[in-house]
């Protein structure tokens, strides 16, 4: 590679590194929003938020749109071929492993459900949610 190339490379990687912007938070938080009540789409979103605990991560769960009924004590629930647990109990464990659940109460009334019928430790979606949602450094996957 021609001399003059290599150099303006250097140069272009230094002030792109320089440039860069800075992650204002040490510890981030990892949102994982679910918004459907599918089986495997749930439990999986539930199973990673759990493995990214496992791993250390502060993890903040959001249950929405029809994601609400993983949550709700009053709904029959489904086994999880790989854990054996129902949505309620890898939430419970979500909760016990020091994440938080969040579920939106305007979709649970929607859903013709009663919030007060929720796993206990869940929270209803507010302002401490969207504090955690406009945080710098947060990040969001969806299921």
């Amino acid at each position: 590679m021609p001399r003059g190339l290599m150099r303006m490379l250097a140069i272009l990687t230094m002030a792109l590194g320089l440039s860069a912007p800075a992650v204002a938070q040490d510890d981030p938080t990892l949102i994982v929003s679910i918004t459907t009540d599918d089986v495997w789409s749930g439990q999986m979103a539930l199973g990673f938020a759990q493995r990214m605990l496992d791993d250390g991560a502060q993890v903040v769960v959001v249950l929405n749109v029809r994601a609400v009924t993983l949550a709700n004590t009053a709904v029959p629930q489904h086994t999880e071929a790989m854990t054996g647990k129902t949505p309620p109990e890898m939430i419970a464990g979500i909760l016990d492993s020091g994440g938080r659940v969040f579920i939106c109460p305007s979709c649970t009334q929607q859903a013709g459900l009663d919030i007060d019928q929720r796993v206990p430790g869940t929270e209803p979606g507010g302002p401490a949610y969207r504090e955690i949602v406009m945080a710098p450094g947060t990040r969001i996957i969806s299921f």
